[in-house]
């Protein structure tokens, strides 16, 4: 088996046209993608048998070593065969000169030197096949390696945002995780000026036409009593009205709530209705804004 070094083998590979690096043949070699072995020489280099160069060369061109071979034999046997074909055809021209024919062998040499000229356009047309399929071997090589260049660098553009996804999924989940249920839960509000106050007291009494003077008279003395049973002086909501830390409970009717406002309302509602009703002290019905 016929044993190739690095510069023979990138000579062979130039001629299928692969590479024209001998860097490129050294890195397949070192990649494993070229089959080598160290020679007892160092100098010498690399050692490459002609079944795993070629071997090689059939994973990057599919087919070629055979058309190649084909051409090659037909290039070197051709004209062998024809220099035969010529003597056998020759040899019949002495013979038949010998029995004194003269017109024959000239039609025989018109016939040689067409099948001549049509075997060396046959040559020619092979070999401008040959050019077009190594033309176009080329510049598919050239895509290929372009491709894969494109390939590798979105395979590691990939890998880095999946990277930079997999962390922020880590992160938000520490997040969630570190988080208090505080947050989750709803805050009771606890202060509320004097002034917030008489808002909520003017939208309520604004519904009670029929006692509007009389309240109109009392609104300051409403607001106060009413007012003082819920919040301390400095406006924080006193703490017999928290219930727990998701209710409160109103003073007044001993019901809970979970809004304050809502609370408030029903509350002056409830004092509104006591003022009107001094006698049986109605408490109005269920607040539809609780």
């Amino acid at each position: 088996m016929e044993v190739y070094n690095v510069h023979q083998a990138l000579k062979i590979l130039q001629e299928y046209y692969i590479t024209d690096s001998i860097q490129m043949v050294t890195r397949w070699i070192r990649e494993g993608k070229i089959k080598a072995e160290r020679s007892a020489n160092r100098k010498e280099g690399w050692r490459i048998h002609h079944d795993d160069l070629f071997e090689f060369i059939e994973e990057h061109r599919p087919g070629l070593p055979e058309v190649m071979g084909v051409y090659e034999w037909y290039v070197e046997n051709s004209f062998s065969m024809l220099a035969s074909d010529h003597r056998e055809k020759h040899n019949k021209l002495d013979s038949e000169k010998v029995k004194g024919d003269s017109t024959y062998p000239e039609e025989l040499i018109k016939q040689l030197m067409e099948e001549k000229n049509q075997l060396e356009n046959q040559l020619i047309n092979m070999q401008d096949e040959l050019n077009l399929v190594y033309e176009q071997i080329t510049e598919l090589t050239v895509k290929i390696q372009k491709l894969e260049e494109e390939n590798a660098f979105l395979m590691g553009l990939y890998e880095q945002m999946d990277e930079m996804y997999q962390e922020l999924i880590k992160k938000n989940q520490q997040e969630s995780s570190n988080e208090t249920p505080k947050t989750m839960e709803r805050k009771l509000e606890k202060v509320m000026s004097t002034e917030d106050f008489k808002k909520i007291f003017k939208e309520v009494i604004n519904k009670y036409e029929g006692g509007t003077v009389n309240f109109m008279q009392q609104e300051n003395e409403l607001i106060n009593e009413i007012y003082t049973l819920f919040f301390n002086e400095d406006g924080e909501l006193k703490n017999e009205v928290i219930y727990d830390e998701e209710e409160y409970r109103c003073p007044l009717t001993k019901k809970k709530y979970k809004n304050l406002r809502s609370m408030l309302k029903n509350a002056i509602r409830t004092k509104l209705e006591q003022t009107l009703n001094p006698v049986d002290g109605t408490v109005l019905a269920n607040d539809s804004s609780r």
